[in-house]
């Protein structure tokens, strides 16, 4: 994965993970379009834990949960949804002043589209089985 200058605020994850961690194995267990911007939230779940995780996290969490806003998107394409949607490839790519946004997963789920931004709405601790 290539860090974008296009994230809005990139501490989010850098003050965890030290960079944009890498999303391949992690779980897309949800893909929300809204009207307006328009605007694509995902929620995935890792198991990746992070190099420094804030202090406020309990020690024995499993799962790290991370959602994220992509505004501004056109060109969609989006194909072939599934039970059990695992990231082969999640990749950035700034072209302008736009970001190209690829994510593969092995159930054969595809995500491609342009954006303006992205935000990290939020990064917590999880277990294993919680929502």
């Amino acid at each position: 994965m290539t860090t974008t200058a296009r994230i809005l605020n990139p501490q989010a994850v850098v003050s965890t993970y030290g960079d944009f961690p890498s999303l391949r194995g992690a779980r897309l267990t949800e893909a929300r379009f809204k009207e307006g911007e328009p605007r694509l939230l995902v929620k995935l779940v890792t198991g990746q834990k992070p190099k420094s995780p804030p202090r406020r996290w309990p020690k024995d969490y499993d799962q790290v949960y991370l959602e994220l806003s992509f505004i501004g998107i056109r060109g969609m394409r989006f194909e072939q949804w599934a039970h059990d949607n695992i990231v082969d490839t999640f990749d950035f790519e700034d072209v302008g002043e736009s970001v190209v946004v690829r994510v593969k997963c092995l159930s054969g789920t595809e995500l491609a589209f342009l954006c303006d931004w992205i935000n990290i709405e939020s990064i917590t601790h999880g277990y294993l089985g919680t929502p």
